[in-house]
């Protein structure tokens, strides 16, 4: 995959989450959702599920970035956000990449590298 297919790809991921989003909420309150669930054993078990690919994407995250200062709030924003961070960070990481940049520059090679 190049630079372009992960912009594509980190652009489309973003688009339909925050359009799924936007859909669901203007459904029926999130608040209000999770508290008539929050005993659903497969509510449970898909939001441990959900959160556990999240701290192994934040794993990852952590092998890119070497400042606190950058670790600790995307914590907290794929806590809250979910995949609309990962493909932020998707994003805002392959814009980084050098054009002729392949998928593994992308995933191995640490964001200091391409900063400006």
């Amino acid at each position: 995959m190049t630079k372009k297919g992960l912009l594509l790809f980190f652009s489309l991921m973003l688009i339909s989450m925050l359009v799924v989003c936007l859909w669901a909420g203007s459904s029926k309150n999130m608040f209000i959702y999770f508290n008539e669930q929050r005993s659903s054993p497969w509510f449970i078990a898909t939001l441990l599920d959900c959160y556990w690919g999240f701290l192994i994407f934040y794993g990852w995250l952590l092998y890119q970035e070497k400042s606190w200062t950058k670790r600790i709030p995307w914590l907290a924003a794929i806590c809250f956000l979910g995949n609309i961070a990962v493909a932020i960070y998707g994003l805002i990481r392959a814009a980084r990449l050098p054009a002729d940049a392949t998928f593994e520059d992308f995933i191995i090679e640490k964001t200091d590298r391409y900063s400006s």
